[in-house]
């Protein structure tokens, strides 16, 4: 693809599920009073923008191609979207600006793969937690943090320039997902704590509702076995699909591993890999340039 041209999604059939998805886009923009997500511009226009038609076909892999429920969840998701204002102007907020009980919770990395290519990887290092009060006490505040990391992951798959397109329900891999890594040395509560249940309920609805296919893999990394409960509170929550996603790792020194893929030096020291820190090694997607 040249500089100046547009990506071309693969010929869809006329009663392609994605083609009848598009044709209700009017109705759902109408009745979402919003068009925007993950950095694409939903657009009606034919013949279908290649953009719109990555983020329609994650909807419909994620309900087995049923139209209707696409339609539904994706009109939900851009409700949702518009009155958190993830899309306004300002939505990004730095982690920082959450203040010091966030600072070193939560990092975006990419990990290259073997034979080229990376994966956006998000961790969630709660081990870092040392009052449990501080981060989840504040229910809305704990959301509007974890959504932002997530966010934060999904601008790096770039998808309103991406030119690979995503194939249809049961027949390919989406490679446009993110990898999660959970970190739990060190953990201080060790406890079905009230704040902790509210925090991951709301965060596994939230995921599950408005952010279909952008789940590679989750990993649980040093997971105390006292901490149990947590896999089978999130059993409760998620798709089968989805948890067959989880994987749990005893030792952290394995996660190089099982998330390298090739490049250890992605990963750090301490987790089984040959790079620097986890500050280190966000810094470097700071100066990332995305793809043309």
């Amino acid at each position: 693809m040249t500089a100046d041209s547009k990506p071309t999604w693969p010929a869809l059939a006329a009663d392609h599920p994605l083609l009848q998805l598009h044709s209700r886009l009017p109705t759902i923009l109408e009745q979402a009073e919003h068009s925007h997500i993950w950095g694409v511009h939903l657009s009606p226009a034919t013949p279908p923008d290649f953009g719109t038609l990555l983020i329609l076909q994650k909807y419909l892999r994620s309900v087995a191609d049923d139209v209707d429920k696409a339609a539904e969840n994706l009109t939900k998701t851009l409700k949702w979207r518009k009155e958190f204002g993830l899309d306004n102007e300002n939505a990004n907020t730095p982690p920082e600006d959450f203040g010091p009980d966030f600072i070193g919770l939560g990092y975006v990395t990419k990990v290259g793969k073997h034979g080229g290519g990376e994966n956006v990887v998000t961790w969630n290092v709660y081990g870092a937690v040392q009052d449990i009060k501080k981060p989840f006490g504040d229910h809305q505040r704990f959301l509007r943090w974890r959504i932002g990391l997530m966010e934060r992951a999904i601008t790096h798959l770039h998808l309103s320039t991406t030119s690979t397109p995503i194939p249809d329900y049961g027949k390919g891999d989406d490679p446009h997902r993110i990898d999660q890594v959970h970190l739990y040395g060190g953990v201080s509560f060790l406890r079905m704590d009230p704040l902790i249940k509210a925090a991951s309920k709301a965060t596994i609805e939230i995921m599950q509702a408005h952010y279909p296919e952008l789940l590679l893999r989750k990993f649980f990394v040093e997971v105390p076995l006292i901490m149990s409960w947590m896999f089978s509170a999130v059993s409760l929550f998620v798709s089968a699909e989805t948890a067959k996603k989880f994987q749990v790792i005893s030792y952290k020194q394995n996660l190089g591993r099982e998330l390298g893929l090739g490049r250890l030096e992605d990963i750090p020291q301490d987790l089984g890999g040959t790079g620097p820190d986890l500050p280190t090694l966000e810094k470097r997607l700071e100066h990332e340039i995305p793809p043309q």
